[in-house]
């Protein structure tokens, strides 16, 4: 298990069973977890800025996803809100970010596929806790041919960053899909 999804969950141990809804109605609220891991061999664990923003823009589509699925993902980055108790944490680990061939990170494999792949724990309380992992394709492989270089996709007007901002809809919509049977 990564890192900093271990380091949640250990740090969680007065969280008692339960799911915090808004007092003003049925909605569940579920803190996510700002601060994202990036667990890539040869980096410091705790990186100042992702390529592309991916921890910002990940955590922004979850809120707007949430609301899509009647949840309130709210992004919290402060001991007391992810200590609280009452309310699930969902904490997330980027375990792989591949924008190319000589453009990735966290892999082993030659992969040049882009695609951003992540482990998430919803952490219930000190007792309870699920993990998943989900991917995104940056780039269909219909998109890509072998002298196709996934740094020019500027020439029809996307960008890697733009391209990588779509696959995090993507994921995020995928994670908030598993997230919602859990707390509903």
């Amino acid at each position: 298990m990564k890192r900093t999804i271990l380091t949640t969950i250990l740090t969680l141990g007065l969280i008692s069973a339960g799911v915090a809804a808004d007092p003003a109605s049925s909605t569940p609220t579920v803190y996510v977890n700002q601060n994202l891991g990036f667990n890539v061999k040869g980096y410091k664990y705790s990186q100042s800025q992702f390529p592309c923003d991916i921890d910002k823009v990940l955590v922004q589509d979850l809120v707007e996803r949430g609301k899509d699925k009647g949840i309130n993902m709210e992004p919290v980055n402060t001991p007391d809100k992810i200590h609280n108790g009452v309310v699930p944490v969902l904490a997330i680990d980027i375990d792989q970010l591949v924008l190319g061939d000589k453009h990735s990170y966290g892999t082993e494999r030659d992969s040049s596929l882009p695609k951003v792949q992540v482990t998430v724990a919803l952490i219930k309380n000190k007792d309870e806790f699920v993990t998943a992992k989900h991917t995104c394709a940056i780039a269909t492989l219909n998109e890509l041919t072998p002298t196709t270089n996934i740094l020019d996709l500027g020439a029809n007007g996307v960008t890697v960053c733009s391209a990588t901002e779509k696959c995090l809809v993507d994921l995020s919509k995928d994670i908030v899909d598993w997230v919602a049977p859990q707390v509903k």
